[in-house]
C-alpha cells in the first residue's frame, strides 16, 4: 500500500507563542512551514491547526481548513505575530485541549490528538497549568512541548525554571526539545517529524502500534501465475507480513490472523517476515506459498502457508533456524530440477551463521520437496573457513552441465577479503550436490571487483545455447556465459559375437589362431554450453 493509503488519522494543533520576546519572528514562520511540508494531510490523514497565543490565545485556522501540506504551507506564510507583554501558556493550553479538537471545529472521532507547544518564556498563569493539563488529559490529547531559549540566553539568565516547566508540558521526555534560539529551530524539524510520525497511524492504549503504516511493500517480491507476492517487512510493527496482488484482488493477511498462524507475539518482535518470498509448485496443482522471518525469535524461520481472498492465511509447515543471528531465510531459491513444472528444491540461507572460530562463513539449507511438505537434506557450506556470508544471494539456473537437473548458484559476496565469489552447485534428483562443482572469484576476473556476489541470478540464453549468470557487485554488474560443451557418444561392435578357444579360425605365421574384428565408432555433437559445469 503506498503512503497515500496508509490511515494515519492524526489531528494536531499547533499551539504557537506570538508575545514580544519570541524574535525573529519569521524564523518561527520558516519552522512552522518545514514542518508541515512533512506531514501526510487528507481526510483519512493528518489535519492540522494553528493557534497563537500571548495574553490571549486566537484561532489562526481549524482543524479541516486545509487539505494538502502545500496549503498548510502556502496559509503559514501569511501568519504575522500578534505581539503581548505576557504568556498565558496554562489558558492557551486548556483552550487548545477543550475546543480546539472538538468535532465543531473539525476534529474527528476516533483521531489521535497531538497539541504541540512552542514558547519562549515561562507562563505569567503557571499556576493553572496542573488543571489545564488535566483538561487534556481527559480529552485524550497528547503533548509535545518546544522550548525555545533565545530570550533567556540574550538576557543571561537561567533557562532551568523554563525548561522544567515545558518538561511537564509534554507527555513524556521523548516529546520535549529545547533549542538555543529561534534560528536553531529548523534545526529540529527532521527529528520533530519523526516523532510526531511515530504517533501516527497508532490505535487504542499502544502508542506505538503500527499496521502498515511502515510496510516497505515490495521490499521483495515473487511473481505468481495469475499475480504478484508482496513482502512487507516493516508490517505490523515489523512482525512483517506478506501480501498477495491477483486477479481476485488484493489479500492483505491480519495481524491478528498472522500472529496466530506464525505464532508470533510480543517476545518475537521484529521477526521480519517477507525479507524474502517465493512460491513451491506440485504437480497435482496445489501451490505453498513461502516467506522468510530472519529475525524470528532471533534464529529465523521460513513460513509455507496458503491465502485466500480477503488475507485468509493458513500455516502449512514453519522451518526453524539452528544458530542466533544466522539470518535463516533471508534468500530463498526453489529449484524444479527435471522441467517438470513442479518444484524439488527448497534452499534456505542463513548468510550469517558462524563456522569455525567464530567466523561469518554463511551456510544454505537444502530441503527437498514431498507430496505434503518438504523435508531436511543437507547443508551447503563455502570451500574456505573464514568470513564469506555464504548465501547472502541465491539463483536457480538452468541446466548448466547438461546431466538433465537444474543447477544452483550462490553467492559469497565476503570471501577473500570483501573481493567475493560465486558458488555453482550442480542438481540432482530431489537435491543439490554437497560439493560446488564451481568457484568463481572475483580475483580471476577483475582485481577491481568488491563484493562479488551481492546478487545472482541465471537464465537461460534466448537461442537455447548455453546458460548466462549476472554477478552484482559493489558499482558494477558481471555477466557471464557457460562454455560450450562437446559430446562424445562411442560404440564398439566385435565380430564374431563369441570367440570359441578351441576353433581356430585363422592362422598367424606358422600357427593356428582365433580372430576377431572389432571397430570403434565416435560421434561428437556440441550440446549448448557447460562442459564441466562451468560457467
Amino acid at each position: 500500500p503506498d503512503a497515500a493509503g496508509c490511515p494515519t488519522f492524526l489531528d494536531i494543533v499547533i499551539l504557537l507563542d506570538g508575545s514580544n520576546s519570541i524574535y525573529p519572528w519569521h524564523e518561527v514562520q520558516r519552522f512552522l512551514r518545514a514542518l508541515l511540508a512533512r506531514f501526510f494531510v487528507g481526510p483519512q490523514q493528518s489535519q492540522v491547526a494553528v493557534l497563537q497565543y500571548g495574553q490571549h490565545a486566537v484561532q489562526e485556522w481549524p482543524l479541516g481548513r486545509y487539505r494538502t501540506a502545500a496549503e498548510l504551507v502556502a496559509a503559514a506564510q501569511n501568519i504575522q505575530r500578534r505581539e503581548s507583554r505576557e504568556t498565558r501558556t496554562a489558558a492557551a493550553i486548556r483552550m487548545a485541549c477543550s475546543e480546539a479538537f472538538s468535532p465543531a471545529v473539525g476534529g474527528r472521532r476516533g483521531a489521535a490528538r497531538l497539541l504541540v507547544v512552542l514558547t519562549d518564556g515561562e507562563s505569567h498563569d503557571g499556576e493553572r497549568l496542573p488543571a489545564a493539563l488535566r483538561v487534556c488529559e481527559r480529552n485524550n490529547v497528547t503533548r509535545l512541548g518546544i522550548a525555545v531559549l533565545g530570550h533567556y540566553l540574550r538576557r543571561q539568565r537561567s533557562p532551568t525554571q523554563f525548561v522544567r516547566e515545558i518538561r511537564s508540558i509534554a507527555s513524556r521526555p521523548a516529546l520535549f526539545f529545547n533549542v538555543s534560539d529561534e534560528r536553531a529551530l529548523h534545526g529540529i524539524v527532521g527529528a520533530l517529524g519523526d516523532r510526531i510520525f511515530s504517533l501516527e497511524g497508532t490505535h487504542g492504549d499502544n502508542g506505538s502500534a503500527f499496521a502498515l503504516e511502515m510496510a516497505q511493500s515490495g521490499f521483495s517480491v515473487h511473481p505468481l501465475q495469475d499475480g504478484i507476492l508482496f513482502g512487507a517487512v516493516g508490517a505490523y510493527d515489523w512482525d512483517g507480513a506478506v501480501l498477495e496482488e491477483s486477479s481476485r484482488g488484493r489479500s492483505v493477511p491480519s495481524r491478528e490472523r498472522l500472529r496466530s498462524q506464525f505464532h508470533t507475539g510480543p517476545e518475537k518482535h521484529a521477526a521480519y517476515l517477507g525479507y524474502a518470498v517465493s512460491a513451491l509448485l506440485f504437480a497435482d496443482g496445489r501451490r505453498l506459498l513461502v516467506g522468510g522471518a530472519p529475525r524470528f525469535r532471533h534464529r529465523g524461520a521460513v513460513l509455507l502457508f496458503t491465502m485466500g481472498a480477503g488475507g485468509a492465511l493458513r500455516a502449512e509447515q514453519t522451518l526453524r533456524g539452528e544458530q542466533l543471528g544466522s539470518y535463516f531465510g533471508s534468500e530463498l531459491c526453489v529449484l524444479d530440477a527435471d522441467g517438470d513444472g513442479s518444484s524439488d528444491v527448497l534452499l534456505v540461507a542463513a548468510p550469517n551463521f558462524l563456522g569455525e572460530g567464530g567466523r561469518e562463513t554463511g551456510r544454505v539449507y537444502v530441503y527437498g520437496v514431498g507430496p505434503r511438505a518438504v523435508r531436511a537434506v543437507s547443508a551447503l557450506s563455502p570451500a574456505a573457513q573464514w568470513d564469506a556470508r555464504f548465501g547472502a544471494a541465491l539463483a536457480a539456473l538452468p541446466d548448466v552441465n547438461g546431466d538433465g537437473w537444474a543447477d544452483a548458484a550462490v553467492g559469497a559476496p565476503l570471501e577473500d577479503g570483501h573481493r567475493g565469489a560465486v558458488y555453482v552447485f550442480h542438481g540432482t534428483a530431489g537435491a543439490v550436490r554437497p560439493r560446488h562443482a564451481q568457484r568463481i572469484a572475483a580475483a580471476e576476473l577483475s582485481s577491481g571487483l568488491r563484493y562479488f556476489g551481492r546478487s545472482v541470478d541465471g537464465r537461460a540464453e534466448p537461442d537455447g545455447s548455453g546458460v548466462a549468470l549476472a554477478v552484482g557487485a559493489q558499482g558494477a554488474a558481471v555477466l557471464l556465459r557457460s562454455r560450450p560443451v562437446l559430446r562424445l557418444d562411442v560404440s564398439v561392435s566385435v565380430v564374431p559375437a563369441a570367440i570359441s578357444v578351441v576353433q581356430k579360425n585363422c592362422r598367424r605365421g606358422a600357427a593356428a589362431a582365433v580372430c576377431i574384428r572389432g571397430s570403434a565408432c565416435f560421434r561428437s555433437a556440441v550440446r549448448g554450453r557447460g562442459g564441466r559445469g562451468d560457467v
